[in-house]
């Protein structure tokens, strides 16, 4: 039970600083109009961070050999940096807590990899909650106005990607082999985002127009996700990808939440204000998400 709720603890501190971290990449492209510059430099950033963190880390514990982790750690940062294009992408054209609430649709991909590539199977309880975090996810996008449909097929790519990355920071962890599951998640970030930002290098010479401004740009954004992933590396440590993303899904309401303070604020370039009836109909898709949470873990104790 300890497990589940530090489990719980960092996935909802994960989803807070991710929910920050996406109107700080909104008011980027606001300013820089470029989803690429915002995706080259932000995580070259996030790999001096990482690169800052592993010779603490090191002194501590050696990292295994390479061919122990080094497939996971290739596929999850693959299918990551797509779906972290993709997301950019999308925002474009939608604001961050209309977008953020449909990310809860990676349960259904994430649940499909665990039985078809992880042999895990689920009850009924633990599907019904599946089912949950999806109507909620729905239901607090649910509003007047519609998606354009190059940003919902973008999430739906966004989705796809993260779901595959998540499930390789978790056998990214596991290969890792350390018995604390804390270091080990940490050890895991930090070797993840380093390789993510020498990936990130070359996009230096092939994008435009990056400069100092875009580094002061994406330094909020940077400081946010990197924090987030650090929590989130924790969290699937703890009790797992789907799970932990059932956690993850409130992060759609904490973005409304923070959208509707900036609105309020008359910040109308990063967040369009929203009006009683959204905001009731997203009060009642929170409460989805956590009937999602309490079945999943009454399910998973059967």
């Amino acid at each position: 039970m300890e497990t589940i709720i530090l489990g719980i603890i960092t996935g909802l501190g994960a989803a807070t600083s991710q929910s920050c971290s996406y109107l700080f990449s909104k008011r980027f492209i606001s300013f820089s109009g470029n989803s690429y510059q915002l995706l080259a430099v932000s995580h070259i950033i996030m790999g001096l961070f990482a690169a800052a963190m592993l010779p603490f880390l090191l002194m501590h514990k050696p990292l295994p050999p390479l061919m122990n982790f080094g497939k996971a750690l290739i596929l999850c940062n693959v299918y990551y940096l797509l779906a972290q294009c993709a997301f950019f992408l999308a925002l474009k054209q939608a604001d961050a807590s209309r977008l953020a609430p449909l990310l809860g649709l990676k349960i259904l991909f994430l649940a499909g990899i665990s039985i078809v590539f992880l042999n895990n199977a689920f009850n009924g309880l633990q599907w019904l909650g599946v089912l949950l975090c999806l109507g909620g996810a729905v239901m607090s996008n649910w509003s007047g106005g519609s998606i354009p449909v190059k940003s919902a097929m973008l999430i739906l790519v966004a989705c796809c990607g993260y779901s595959l990355s998540d499930t390789y920071i978790k056998i990214l962890i596991d290969c890792l082999g350390y018995e604390s599951v804390f270091f080990g998640a940490a050890m895991a970030g930090a070797v993840s985002y380093a390789f993510a930002g020498i990936c990130s290098i070359p996009m230096l010479f092939i994008i435009p127009g990056i400069s100092i401004r875009q580094l002061k740009l994406a330094m909020p954004f940077s400081v946010c996700w990197f924090v987030a992933m650090l929590l989130l590396f924790s969290c699937f440590g703890l009790i797992g990808p789907v799970f932990g993303n059932i956690i993850q899904s409130s992060r759609g309401i904490i973005s409304v939440i923070i959208g509707a303070i900036i609105a309020g604020y008359g910040f109308s370039t990063l967040e369009t204000r929203l009006n009683p009836g959204l905001l009731a109909r997203r009060i009642i898709a929170a409460a989805l998400i956590s009937a999602a949470v309490i079945l999943f873990i009454l399910g998973g104790r059967r």
